[in-house]
């Protein structure tokens, strides 16, 4: 069987076993939602004799908490707990337990499918590269079913919300038009319409409340669920307009729409990108196997240096191009606050390190400080400048050791090829015959055979290598014969002793390390440069939140930071600072959330948060947002169209870069590359001849 019908039948069965996959899945998603499985939970939480099944969940949850430990994982299970979270009405514990389990059957599969390519594949860059992608292709089918659930529930939700405010004009009850409109709602909605009841008939509702905020899947059921309590805690209030919840509903549906739309156009704009990144992963073996095949020089580059360097580069310019369209089509962005050290802070506390870091780490006065600060304050790092360089630190030495083990690896693959790559001859147009190609070998076996030989000969190297080929009873007829297989094992030699680590390799290792010290600054840039884009948009739903909540006659300014926390994603942290700290001091809680915040739009609506704690009341503080309604909404939908197309912008040009990569440099620059070292080697040969 050939190679090429060989990984086709791989890579038909990885897909077999990632549509499996699917398949469960979905079935886990879905399972346990009856009584029997509620019933199940419940004895597991009576006291007695812990059973079986209990040590097995208990186990399960300390494997869960071992993963989140992880960033990569922690990643991964919070994409499945979304989906779950969509689907099911569960708690921490029992949320918990059912992500683990939907990860170990996923990852069992995964390695099912891998064990057959480790076995069959022998190039280990070839290996990676198919494993990187199988595992990419299986984060964007969890990544589909995470999108595509969280888009039918907003969709659901803009429905459900519309036979609220149906129901609520027949009743003018809260809770009765919420119940109402959870019987002729779809199932995932109807599981959060049963929720937001249970919060408003509930005994302790602010409790309750807290509890389903907790696992809620997106702001909106939270705002949904909020004002729905305010409501029926305080009662509704009549305006000039109408009723302030069906006030509350229209502006919150408003959002909604919004956000709807939005996540429709940017899909649409980066829609495939992703696919389109990774597709330069099943091309390099083909386009290798056509190179080699129609120029058999190409095969001395693909398996020298620079195809392995041109390797290296092609994998590290897909992962990066997938990380970064990955965290572009994150939309909902809402993530738990840590709950443990960051890995940094327990570096710095060890003594040594704390030594090293305050050597390195810049004055709190300096330029570089300030700068690096106002840069973790704008992406809203949870790192202190000093934890920030000992992350630098790791990893400049991590890109250092991977740069000179780079170059380690590249003079152990040529000291390789010298010794077990057929000899070819110089004057070569086109394949070598099945006969030349034996014979080829045959060379190289003596070749290594010799220098094995004459290996630890200090003088007289070419009379040895003379000596030893004489054993020879074929070049013992020939001596012209005799005489280039010499020449060829002494030039080979003189390769291999030129082949040890070089000062501007050691240069150039150092280099890398440098770039790797600059990189998390420059992940920090990137990340700035797309929250800056957000940020806007954030602050006009937070303006929505408060022109929705203004009219309400209890509220106040900690209130109504409270709400704007729950649909906070950029500012959320700032404000829970400010939360913090604001029983110690509104003026100065205020003052500090500004300066963690120093966006402009929002330094001023925190401004006029600053003058509705003692001087005027909310409503008269943000009586701009009603009197300017209609210019606020056509100047966000331009700044929405601008932040889409600046998105889309950057969506293509990482997300073509693989591709352009895999032609110039992995196609192109051989071909020519190849091309003038044959036209140098041949002018050479007729030099000689003339």
């Amino acid at each position: 069987m050939e190679f090429n019908q060989l990984l086709s039948l791989v890579f038909g069965g990885a897909v077999v076993l990632l549509l499996a996959a699917i398949l469960l899945f979905q079935w886990l998603s879905r399972k346990n939602t009856g009584a029997g499985s509620i019933r199940e939970y419940e004895e597991l939480r009576l006291p007695g004799k812990p059973t079986s099944r209990q040590a097995v969940y208990s186990i399960l949850q300390r494997i869960y908490l071992a993963c989140e430990r992880v960033p990569l994982l922690r990643a991964y299970l919070n994409t499945i707990r979304k989906r779950l979270m969509v689907l099911e009405r569960y708690d921490e514990w029992k949320l918990r337990l059912e992500t683990i389990k939907i990860a170990l059957a996923a990852w069992g599969l995964l390695a099912f499918t891998l064990i057959p390519l480790i076995g069959f594949v022998r190039d280990p860059v070839t290996l990676i590269m198919m494993v990187t992608g199988i595992w990419a292709i299986h984060g964007m089918l969890a990544d589909l079913f995470v999108h595509r659930a969280e888009n039918r529930l907003l969709h659901q939700l803009r429905h459900f919300m519309a036979d609220v405010r149906h129901h609520y004009h027949r009743h003018e009850m809260v809770e009765e038009a919420v119940y109402d409109a959870t019987e002729t709602a779809p199932y995932e909605m109807a599981l959060h319409g049963q929720e937001v009841y249970e919060v408003l008939t509930s005994h302790e509702p602010d409790e309750r409340l807290e509890r389903y905020e907790e696992v809620a899947p997106n702001r909106f059921l939270k705002g949904l669920a909020g004002i729905s309590h305010l409501i029926k805690e305080y009662g509704d209030k009549k305006l000039q307009t109408g009723s302030l919840y069906l006030k509350a509903l229209g502006k919150l549906t408003t959002e909604l729409n919004l956000e709807i739309l939005r996540r429709e156009k940017l899909s649409y704009l980066l829609q495939g990108l992703t696919a389109i990144a990774l597709f330069p992963m099943l091309f390099t073996k083909p386009i290798e196997s056509w190179a080699s095949h129609y120029f058999p020089m190409m095969d001395e580059f693909y398996a020298g240096k620079l195809g392995w360097i041109t390797k290296v580069a092609l994998l590290l310019v897909i992962l990066v191009s997938y990380v970064l369209l990955r965290n572009m089509r994150e939309l909902e962005g809402e993530t738990k606050p840590r709950r443990r050290k960051p890995w940094e802070q327990k570096a710095y506390e060890l003594q040594w390190v704390r030594r090293l870091i305050d050597r390195i780490v810049p004055h709190p006065e300096t330029r570089e400080a300030t700068r690096c600060k106002r840069l973790l304050a704008e992406t809203n790092s949870p790192l202190r400048l000093e934890w920030f360089w000992v992350q630098r630190a790791t990893a400049g030495i991590l890109a250092f050791l991977l740069t000179l083990g780079l170059f380690v690896t590249l003079h152990a693959v040529t000291k390789h090829q010298l010794l077990y790559a057929p000899v070819k001859p110089d004057m070569m147009f086109g394949r070598l015959s099945p006969r030349e190609e034996a014979e080829s070998r045959e060379k190289s076996v003596l070749d290594r055979r010799i220098m094995t030989e004459v290996k630890g000969v200090k003088t007289g190297l070419p009379e040895a290598v003379r000596a030893a080929l004489r054993s020879d009873p074929q070049l013992q007829r020939e001596e012209a014969e005799l005489f280039a297989a010499a020449q060829r094992i002494l030039s080979k030699m003189e390769a291999m002793n030129h082949e040890y680590l070089k000062w501007w390799e050691v240069m150039l290792a150092l280099f890398g390390g440098w770039v790797g010290y600059s990189a998390p600054v420059g992940v920090l840039q990137f990340r700035r440069r797309m929250r800056q884009m957000e940020m806007k948009h954030e602050v006009d739903q937070l303006q929505s939140v408060i022109a929705m909540l203004s009219e309400m006659d209890r509220m106040s300014v900690e209130h109504m930071l409270e709400w704007m926390e729950r649909f906070a994603h950029i500012f959320k942290t700032p404000i829970q600072h400010c939360l913090l700290h604001y029983e110690h001091g509104a003026e100065q809680a205020l003052e500090n959330l500004k300066a963690e915040a120093p966006f402009l739009p929002f330094v001023r609506m925190v401004e006029k948060l600053q003058m509705a704690v003692e001087r005027i009341p909310i409503r008269d503080a943000f009586d701009d947002l009603e009197s300017e309604q209609t210019y606020l909404q056509e100047q966000r939908k331009q700044d929405y169209e601008g932040l889409l197309d600046a998105k889309a912008g950057w969506g293509k040009m990482i997300g073509f870069a693989p591709m352009m990569v895999l032609i110039f440099g992995y196609l192109v620059f051989p071909l020519v590359y190849v091309s003038l070292s044959q036209m140098t080697v041949y002018y050479e040969q007729i030099q000689k001849i003339q």
